[in-house]
């Protein structure tokens, strides 16, 4: 188990507290909104500075390991200089918060003259930047939204993906680029991209230019749709997806990535996956043991099919327009393997709008094929495991004092334990079965 856990604490309130004074008390309006604000602050600024050694509250020093003798002089010391350091270090938090640190991001600052002056050169010499926004969000890539004006004075739009200097899932905008040429010839819907640009000297690292598609997110990685509508048509794409051709998707996956694992090779990525979970869990969990013993006991009995997997098949990398996918996003962690990799994966925000067999009958006729309900039970835990560990590794990244982004807090805060809890939930269920 990774240790310090009170050490990573603080941190979380340092850019809670940072977050607040940068990102929020400027948009507030109202005299009571500010007041409200000032209260929650100096709240979160006392609860800051405690743990298992000191209280919040001035009272509750004695709770925390301090002697108290009937009030002799040594004891009053003592409880002062405690007193005097928890104080010390909530006026500290509540002190104007340093520029936040921007390590995920390159540094290269991008403005309408540079991205002018490269697309000139690289599409069109008459092309201006309108405008350009820099979108909030994305864990391991960032999108920049372009309005652009060609010599006719048309104006469009146009997308740039642009990598952030530590890629969390290990791949690169270069490595979607071949992906998604193949799939948008194919007619797939995703954005077609127009170029690739791999010298790092032009934005601080390297971007493709896209088409931007009409649409809109519509959930996130744990939740679905507001509509059953829309989630049967995803469940269409996803048969079309894994309907394609491995052998004509297969050499645009980068290497590692182009082969199915086998039964021996799935177990070993079994307890591989255990060793970062013993690596970087913080507490023993039984579910999580129980997972894992499942898992190894099963990895044997798995089907054998093979298709192209996307590899983050959820809402919050899905387009709609109404409740029609209009594109399918983010193709980082594209390879081929197991079709049950995806439906087990995108199962539980499924399963909050829809019956499974619908979204299952619904995928069969996108062109999905048949498949196992126990083989997707056991790449819905797989998957959990997989998504764990990137989260892991996003928490570390927070907790080094690498980026003060408030998302990647976010996903040890609150998305890490509900993944946990919906691993449970899941094991639960299983072994209820088997019972």
């Amino acid at each position: 188990m990774s240790a310090n856990p009170k050490a990573s604490r603080a941190r979380y309130y340092e850019v809670i507290l940072a977050t607040l004074d940068r990102e929020i008390a400027p948009e507030l309006k109202s005299e009571r909104a500010r007041f409200l604000y000032a209260a929650t602050r100096r709240m979160l600024a006392r609860l800051s500075v405690a743990n298992a050694d000191t209280p919040p509250l001035a009272e509750n020093l004695a709770a925390g390991g301090l002697p108290v003798d009937g009030g002799s002089f040594a004891s009053l010391l003592a409880e002062g200089e405690k007193l005097d350091s928890i104080e010390a270090r909530v006026q500290r938090h509540l002190e104007p918060p340093a520029p936040a640190v921007s390590g995920a991001i390159a540094a290269t600052p991008i403005t309408a003259e540079v991205l002018q002056t490269y697309l000139r050169k690289a599409v069109d010499p008459a092309l201006q930047v309108a405008r350009f926004r820099i979108l909030a969000g994305g864990r391991s890539k960032q999108t920049i939204m372009l309005s652009l004006v060609d010599a006719s004075g048309r104006e469009f739009e146009r997308v740039i993906r642009r990598d952030l200097v530590v890629a969390i899932t290990g791949a690169t905008v270069v490595d979607e680029y071949r992906v998604l040429v193949a799939l948008a010839d194919r007619g797939y819907p995703v954005p077609r991209p127009y170029l690739l640009e791999s010298d790092t000297a032009i934005l601080g690292s390297a971007f493709m230019l896209m088409e931007k598609v009409n649409g809109s997110l519509a959930g996130d990685v744990f939740d679905a749709p507001p509509t059953v509508g829309a989630v049967l048509d995803s469940a269409r794409v996803l048969g079309r997806l894994h309907a394609l051709s491995v052998e004509e998707i297969a050499p645009t996956v980068r290497e590692k990535s182009r082969a199915a694992l086998d039964p021996e090779q799935l177990r070993a990525h079994v307890l591989e996956l255990e060793g970062v979970w013993r690596t970087h869990s913080r507490a023993p969990c039984v579910a999580m043991d129980t997972v894992f013993k499942w898992l190894l006991d099963n990895a044997g009995a798995v089907q054998p099919l093979v298709s192209v997997v996307h590899g983050d098949y959820s809402y919050h990398n899905i387009l709609f327009e109404g409740e029609s996918l209009s594109a399918v996003m983010d193709w980082e962690l594209v390879r081929i393997g197991h079709p049950a990799e995806d439906l087990g994966y995108i199962r539980a925000a499924v399963l909050q709008r829809a019956d499974w067999s619908a979204f299952m009958a619904a995928y069969r006729e996108g062109g999905g094929p048949e498949l196992r309900h126990r083989d997707v039970v056991f790449y819905s835990l797989l998957g959990k495991l997989r998504l764990m560990t990137l989260l892991f590794g996003a928490r570390q990244y927070f907790e080094s004092g690498a980026t003060d982004d408030l998302q990647l807090a976010d996903v040890s805060i609150f998305h890490l334990p509900r993944l946990v809890q919906q691993a449970s939930a899941e094991i639960r269920a299983v072994l209820a079965t088997e019972a």
